[in-house]
């Protein structure tokens, strides 16, 4: 067992997709970067590089491993897919003057918009103190697939009376703050503290069940399955 929270499994699906090649492949890819980018440009950022410069090689990873397929020799059976990006992408900063022309003959390949990501001003927002570059991209990556699942959340609940009761009630969800208390949220909401309690019930429930399915997309077995969910656990309670 690793001796500290490493990088978080992901689906073995997307490699095989993208081993495919053609449409298949493109949508794979891009899965794996929506996937991968931010923790990747926070973890090169950690490293030291400039914002530009982590954009660029944040962009040229991902066309690298698709360019050399070097996920078509990945293998699941050899342990997990976390630790092969983990290798390669320190082989890709290693290996800086093949980079920079692999770049330049890649012309106007692109599998990423920065801009639209406003990937500095996320970056600016990250713990100044936290000085470890693989801690800062678990964390990184736990709070992506934890705001996929709330997305999701939000998607799903069906409450026309009270369209603002989603926000209103999802400090009880997430805990980054400490959430109102439940006379506040029924005044608020013009409900009885009962009602809000259920509600809150609610949410939670469906948001584990969100947050398991979700995990399950990137496990094997149950097993990994609570072990992953454990893992999201141990990264997100750090300080």
């Amino acid at each position: 067992m690793d001796p500290r929270p490493d990088f978080p499994t992901t689906q073995w699906t997307l490699v095989m997709r993208v081993r495919h090649g053609g449409e298949v492949c493109r949508v794979a890819l891009q899965e794996l970067c929506s996937l991968y980018w931010y923790p990747i440009y926070v973890f090169l950022r950690r490293q030291g590089y400039a914002p530009h410069h982590a954009e660029d090689l944040t962009q040229g990873f991902f066309i690298k491993l698709l360019n050399d397929e070097s996920l078509a020799v990945a293998d699941e059976a050899k342990g997990r897919l976390r630790t092969f990006l983990l290798q390669h992408l320190k082989r890709h900063l290693v290996d800086q003057k093949r980079f920079d022309h692999a770049l330049k003959r890649g012309g106007a390949t692109q599998t990423i918009s920065f801009e639209e990501e406003h990937a500095e001003e996320r970056y600016a927002r990250e713990p100044l103190d936290l000085r470890d570059p693989e801690r800062l991209f678990s964390q990184a990556w736990a709070r992506e697939l934890i705001g996929g699942v709330r997305e999701k959340l939000r998607a799903d609940f069906d409450d026309t009376k009270r369209p603002e009761a989603f926000e209103v009630l999802l400090p009880f969800l997430l805990l980054d703050d400490e959430p109102p208390t439940y006379r506040e949220v029924a005044a608020r909401l013009r409900a009885t503290e009962v009602s809000v309690r259920l509600m809150v019930h609610r949410l939670r429930v469906k948001f584990r069940a969100l947050l398991r399915d979700e995990v399950a997309r990137t496990a094997g077995s149950s097993a990994d399955i609570e072990a992953e969910l454990e893992w999201l656990k141990s990264v997100l309670c750090q300080p």
